[in-house]
């Protein structure tokens, strides 16, 4: 009899909750590929097994986290009831004030060696805000530890993809699956301990136009290839000394946290903008579709034609006809036609995204105007160091710029910088090319004539 109860017992017990670590569930800040991947390793399962015993959505989430919405959150149904925080388990951005700032590639599992080996991983890693292991003491890292191969989520299936890299590395030390993880209590604290850091980060900045980052050859040339670029390290450490070095409060930084400023130079100013002709979103769309990329001419939408036509008067009056490009009168908006060889696709990219993320349009109008005067300020300099390619100057090893405006206690601020490269890398411009966006083609940015 007692047989038959427990037998009628494991009955009416879920499926998918007998399966051996099923109840790590509750663990509060591990990340769900580790969850998942427990599950997988510890019942020794198959992919065709994968699919009969664990909910899809559960594997997807698992190893394409980035593909995981914030209304998935409300279809997570009866088991992460008992969870808090489900966001900061399910989604890696939960955990990123700023990911724009990020210079870790989000496609990749970003691990601390020993944990990983225990068996646990946490969406903390992601990003770049942690630069060691809490605990451990580890540098943290999206390449594995055996082979150096990058930690792609997911480059097989599922099965071969849980605790193992894509050349097939075990992840794991020994026959550990996370099931006991003997650091787990000093992790989980110091893990509450930089969720509670996030917040106060978030509390005390908002970014309320861009950040806008523009990658130029110099950086192109050493980064890894991706797009759109990642930032280079230490951008967020950069902006929040520059914020601190203005009299702004920040939360202060915990040992674990990055805080290299990597080869930033930032500056921040107080900001303020004069209130314009009143601006929409539907007015937004309407600058970001006039955006035209020829090989051999580039529109830029003007938002307001005040601060362009004075700067150009000024500008001309100084250098003379510099640009060689002209004002157009359109039928939604006054476009600036220049010579495409003046300005780069990232930048173009980097100013359309900055009126796509204004919240609101007027601010952000405002800020693109400003944006979009030092740009051609910049490309002016840059185009006369680039006529002289063989002399040093700073204008042409420029390797990234970033823009923002955010909003702090102490008011608004404009963040702009830079990294720049050694003498040598102006040679990245030499025969430097992009294609265009209309009718194909190719943009020579070296050559005034354009294209041969």
């Amino acid at each position: 009899m007692a047989v038959l109860n427990a037998t009628n017992s494991e009955t009416r017990t879920p499926p998918l909750e007998r399966l051996i670590g099923f109840d790590t569930i509750r663990r509060p800040f591990e990340s769900w590929y580790a969850f998942v991947a427990r599950l997988i390793r510890a019942n020794l399962l198959t992919d065709v097994e994968i699919r009969r015993q664990v909910p899809p959505d559960w594997v997807r989430w698992a190893f394409a986290p980035d593909s995981v919405l914030p209304g998935d959150l409300a279809t997570l149904g009866p088991y992460f009831r008992q969870l808090s925080k489900p966001e900061i388990k399910i989604r890696p951005g939960a955990w990123q004030p700023f990911p724009e700032l990020s210079s870790s590639p989000p496609e990749c599992l970003r691990i601390c060696p020993r944990c990983i080996g225990d068996g646990y991983h946490s969406y903390a890693w992601q990003g770049d805000l942690i630069a060691r292991c809490p605990v451990h003491h580890e540098p943290l890292t999206h390449h594995c530890p055996h082979c150096a191969t990058q930690l792609l989520w997911q480059s097989r299936s599922p099965g071969l993809s849980a605790f193992q890299c894509p050349a097939g590395c075990l992840l794991l030390d020994g026959i550990h699956s996370g099931l006991y993880v003997p650091d787990e209590l000093a992790i989980t604290q110091a893990l509450q301990e930089h969720w509670q850091w996030t917040q106060s980060l978030s509390a005390a900045i908002t970014f309320v136009s861009g950040p806008m980052h523009i990658a130029y050859p110099p950086y192109l040339a050493s980064a890894p290839l991706r797009m759109p670029p990642l930032p280079s390290k230490g951008l967020l450490p950069a902006l929040m000394h520059a914020l601190q070095s203005s009299g702004v409060t920040m939360p202060g930084f915990k040992p674990y946290h990055e805080q290299s400023r990597g080869h930033w130079t930032i500056e921040a100013k107080s900001w303020t903008w004069k209130e314009s002709e009143p601006s929409t979103e539907d007015q937004l769309e309407t600058y970001r579709r006039a955006f035209r990329r020829g090989a051999y001419r580039t529109h830029v939408p003007i938002a307001t034609r005040a601060p362009i036509d004075a700067w150009l008067a000024a500008s001309e009056s100084a250098h003379g006809r510099w640009h060689g490009g002209e004002v157009e009168e359109g039928e939604h908006c006054s476009t600036l036609v220049l010579p495409s060889y003046l300005v780069t696709n990232n930048e173009l990219t980097g100013l359309r995204r900055l009126l796509a993320r204004g919240r609101d349009p007027e601010l952000a109008c405002a800020h693109y105007l400003q944006a979009l005067v030092d740009l051609l300020e910049h490309a002016r300099q840059r185009r006369i160091a680039l006529d002289k390619l063989d002399h040093p100057s700073p204008h042409i090893t420029v390797a990234e710029s970033v823009d923002a405006i955010v909003r702090t206690a102490e008011g608004y601020w404009r963040l702009s910088g830079f990294t720049r490269g050694e003498d040598d890398s102006r040679a990245s411009w030499l025969d430097y090319r992009e294609p265009a966006e209309i009718a194909g083609g190719m943009i020579h940015i070296m050559r005034r004539s354009g294209p041969p």
